[in-house]
């Protein structure tokens, strides 16, 4: 126990920072869906409790328009590759003799 009249002892603030993409990821939808939902008033991302209670709302919808164990966010398909991109850069002769 601290005697009486010390200082308390130091503890470092903690901030914690999130993107409307890292919102959008956890609620499962695209970025423009969530800028429509904005626009709609249905959430404010400048304020956490609204950001809170919009993705409780979505991760419940989710939840009861399925399987209870699918994952919230989905990976959207891009392009027509699947899997990682590969560089298409040509090795100079001289390289390849080596």
């Amino acid at each position: 126990m601290p005697k009486k009249g010390s200082n308390p002892p130091y503890k470092p603030k903690i901030e914690y920072r999130y993107t409307l993409k890292d919102v959008a990821e956890a609620a499962g939808m695209t970025r423009n869906a969530l800028g429509v939902a904005k626009a709609q008033g249905k959430v404010d991302p400048g304020d956490f409790k609204s950001m809170v209670s919009f993705l409780t709302r979505r991760i419940i919808e989710k939840r009861l328009e399925g399987n209870l164990f699918t994952p919230i966010a989905r990976a959207a398909k891009r392009g027509r590759r699947a899997g990682s991109q590969v560089s298409r850069k040509r090795i100079k002769k001289a390289a390849r003799r080596e």
